[in-house]
C-alpha cells in the first residue's frame, strides 16, 4: 500500500474513532412518566411550568441540555383535556412567539403517530428545529436551537431521530 492510501486509511480510522467517541458521549434518557426516550448530548435537567392557554390548563415538563451556544430539549405539555389536534396552529403560534420565519415544515410519522418537523429561522442568525407529536392530552416537542446552519449537524440529527414516544 502506497503512502497516499495509508494516509487515506489513517484518516478514515481517525474519523471512525471520533464518531464512536462522539456517540459514546451521548446520554440515553428515558422518562417513564413522560413516556418518551431520547439521546441527549449530556444529562438533561427538568424544568416544570404550569399555565393556561386557549386549550385550557396545562403543565410543561421540559428536559433540557445547553451545550455551548446550542440547546437540546424535549417538552411534553400535559393538558387537563385533550386539545384539538392542529399542528398548523401550533406552528403559527411558534412563529409568532419567536418572531421566526418558517424555513421548512413536513409531515413525519412515528409508530403510527402523525407529527410535524419544523425548521424556523430565528432572529440573531439562530435556527430552531423541532418535531411535534400530539398523543391524547399531551403535545410532545423535541427541540434543537443553535446558530443558523447547525440544524443538520450529525449530533442534531442523532438527537432528533433518537426521540421516541413510549407506549
Amino acid at each position: 500500500m502506497g503512502r497516499p492510501a495509508r494516509t487515506w486509511v489513517g484518516a478514515c480510522v481517525a474519523a471512525a474513532w471520533l464518531l464512536l467517541a462522539g456517540a459514546a458521549s451521548a446520554f440515553s434518557f428515558r422518562d417513564e412518566v413522560g413516556k418518551f426516550a431520547a439521546e441527549f448530548p449530556a444529562e438533561p435537567t427538568l424544568d416544570k411550568n404550569e399555565g393556561t392557554s386557549v386549550s385550557g390548563p396545562h403543565v410543561h415538563y421540559t428536559w433540557e441540555v445547553d451545550v455551548n451556544d446550542r440547546h437540546f430539549s424535549v417538552t411534553y405539555t400535559e393538558y387537563t383535556t385533550p386539545p384539538v389536534k392542529n399542528y398548523d396552529k401550533n406552528i403559527m403560534g411558534l412563529l409568532a412567539a419567536t418572531k421566526g420565519k418558517l424555513v421548512h415544515q413536513g409531515r413525519i410519522e412515528q409508530d403510527g403517530v402523525d407529527g410535524r418537523e419544523v425548521v424556523t429561522l430565528l432572529p440573531d442568525n439562530a435556527v430552531m428545529r423541532q418535531r411535534l407529536f400530539q398523543v391524547g392530552n399531551r403535545l410532545y416537542q423535541a427541540v434543537y436551537a443553535g446558530p443558523s446552519g447547525t440544524e443538520a449537524k450529525a449530533d442534531v440529527e442523532a438527537f432528533m431521530t433518537s426521540f421516541q414516544i413510549l407506549k
